[in-house]
């Protein structure tokens, strides 16, 4: 298999097998390096620091050190829940001990600044003043640093970002909402739109092979099948620079046997047959 750097897997390390994984119910005995491995991609997002700075250390990035590339969660979520505290001041010191690790670990070369500006998230009263904070607090450090931002295609408004924009560099876009109609009638000239409007930002889109926004269950095969045919599409055309899937606690659960086994058959696929001279 040809080694393709357009793939991505976003989840948790654990600490205890079975242990716990945000966003998964109950334990879960796949860690992000196993679920990666599995899946043959070099790139991931480390979400642990999304919760708690305390994973932020040596010893966790060292699981972490064969990986190409390694982005990690910016974290607003600690000590009593979401929106707790200072998040402000959360976010900027996370930024900086993100950027004081990637000097000792090169391969990890971003972080990610989860649900940005999203109705019920902790950041929705983010400014483009705050935002520079982060960035400022991220690149101080580390200049080569990329700071990417989630966004929900679906539900927000991409011409929104235009005031903020010197101060990230890549849009994770997602889908909260899987439909028929999205897939066919509106994905591919939203990411059109998208790529005209941020021609220099990197894009990867993200795809759930849990349907949070759509009842919490195992994302139906046909969303699931449909999705992959767009995303691919969209992929060979240049108009994407990355394809992220969420997330490593479910893979193994039988509940999520065949949309994993589906995603990875169908990546699988795609690297082999694409043809690069």
């Amino acid at each position: 298999m040809k080694k393709d750097n357009r793939f991505w897997l976003w989840g948790y390390t654990l600490d205890t097998v079975p242990g716990p994984a945000f966003y998964v119910h109950g334990a879960t005995r796949c860690s992000l390096e196993t679920a990666a491995d599995y899946l043959q991609v070099s790139n991931v997002c480390w979400m642990n620091s999304l919760h708690t700075m305390e994973c932020l250390n040596e010893k966790q990035c060292e699981r972490l050190q064969k990986y190409d590339t390694v982005f990690c969660g910016l974290t607003h979520i600690e000590h009593g829940g979401e929106g707790s505290g200072n998040w402000e001041l959360l976010y900027k010191e996370c930024a900086a001990k993100i950027a004081q690790l990637s000097k000792k670990f090169p391969n990890i070369k971003g972080a990610i600044l989860d649900d940005f500006r999203s109705p019920e998230g902790p950041s929705k009263n983010m400014t483009d003043e705050d935002l520079h904070v982060i960035n400022a607090a991220l690149k101080d450090v580390n200049p080569e640093l990329k700071l990417y931002i989630v966004h929900y295609h679906t539900t927000q408004d991409f011409t929104q970002l235009e005031s903020c924009r010197k101060d990230f560099d890549g849009l994770s876009i997602w889908s909260w909402h899987s439909t028929d109609y999205f897939w066919n009638a509106l994905y591919e000239d939203q990411v059109r739109l998208i790529r005209r409007t941020y021609p220099e930002k990197d894009i990867i889109q993200g795809q759930f092979i849990h349907a949070y926004g759509d009842g919490s269950v195992p994302q139906p095969m046909d969303q699931m099948k449909l999705q992959c045919e767009k995303i691919a599409t969209e992929l060979d055309k240049g108009r994407i620079d990355g394809w992220c899937a969420l997330q490593s606690g479910w893979f193994c659960r039988l509940s999520h046997r065949e949309q994993v086994e589906y995603l990875k058959n169908f990546w699988n696929w795609f690297r082999d047959t694409r043809t690069i001279l």
